[in-house]
């Protein structure tokens, strides 16, 4: 039997947010740069996970040996309010497979990728296509070039963004790359972000990055993960906002299904939705595709 998707929202909407805890994805030089913030400000319960066990941020942390450590780690810690006292820094070395496991727990306050992944497109695709669906639910756009409707779909997506902040199209996958900071350019380390103007490029901005992809919604329906700094240089995003996300998405793409399975209105922009994930000064954009549900 697969499991409803009313079930698996449930699962979604079940989940308590832990304030005070906080899951850095990758263990290299941006998550060690968040375990010095931890200790600095005394944050209760940071678990940093990376699938090299050598990596930068593992140095001076609790190592978790297994996933049976993890497990009753995590419940006791969750179990009751974190001691804001003091701060407990835990190293897990895992892939991003083992999110949702860890998620199951409670979610973080604060998430913070720290790796060359979209985590937020990740997260998606591992809630709603669940592992006994016999066929994904959703997928991420694949446009080949003689796919004439869909390449002009992906145009027409990204043509209300101004040239100013496009760093980079994928058409082939449907990703946009946005940035204030043009080709050849690098922001510096513990650059604060300011919302209106780019004081390392002396650059005005119109509106930011988020605000920018928001505006999307009247054209393709889309969800933004805001990253919101911990510290110049290190965005996270809220576990409050990724659990409602995840409920407004697994909602969102099971009423578009028909009785047998197969989405209502078959147009590009009616099968297709985004997933990004910004901040005042960059944003990367995914176009995901619904997919037939097999009841079978």
């Amino acid at each position: 039997m697969l499991m409803s998707s009313s079930g698996r929202t449930e699962g979604i909407r079940s989940l308590p947010i832990i304030n005070g805890y906080y899951l850095v994805l990758g263990g290299g030089k941006i998550g060690a740069s968040f375990t010095e913030h931890a200790r600095k400000h005394s944050l209760p319960l940071v678990l940093v996970m990376d699938k090299d066990r050598n990596a930068p941020a593992s140095s001076g942390t609790e190592f978790i040996k297994d996933v049976s450590t993890l497990r009753k780690l995590l419940e006791s810690k969750l179990r009751s309010p974190l001691n804001k006292e003091s701060s407990d820094i835990y190293f897990y070395c895992a892939g991003l497979d083992a999110v949702p496991f860890i998620l199951s727990f409670g979610m973080p306050e604060y998430v913070v990728p720290a790796i060359p992944c979209h985590v937020a497109a990740y997260l998606v695709k591992e809630y709603l296509n669940y592992p006994d669906q016999k066929e994904q639910i959703i997928k991420e756009i694949s446009i080949p070039p003689e796919d004439k409707d869909l390449i002009q779909f992906f145009n027409q997506f990204t043509s209300h963004f101004p040239e100013n902040i496009i760093a980079s199209l994928y058409p082939a996958q449907g990703i946009a790359m946005l940035s204030y900071a043009r080709r050849g350019e690098i922001c510096p380390d513990g650059c604060a972000g300011p919302e209106n103007f780019c004081p390392n490029f002396r650059r005005e901005k119109t509106k930011t990055v988020t605000n920018y992809v928001r505006d999307l919604s009247p054209y393709v329906k889309g969800w933004v993960f805001e990253s919101y700094q911990m510290k110049p240089g290190i965005g996270a995003m809220r576990g409050t906002d990724i659990k409602q996300n995840l409920l407004e998405i697994s909602e969102y793409v099971h009423s578009l299904y028909t009785s047998d399975g197969k989405v209502g209105d078959t147009t590009a922009a009616k099968e297709s939705f985004f997933i990004a994930t910004t901040c005042n000064c960059h944003g990367v954009v995914n176009l995901f595709q619904i997919c037939s549900i097999n009841r079978s």
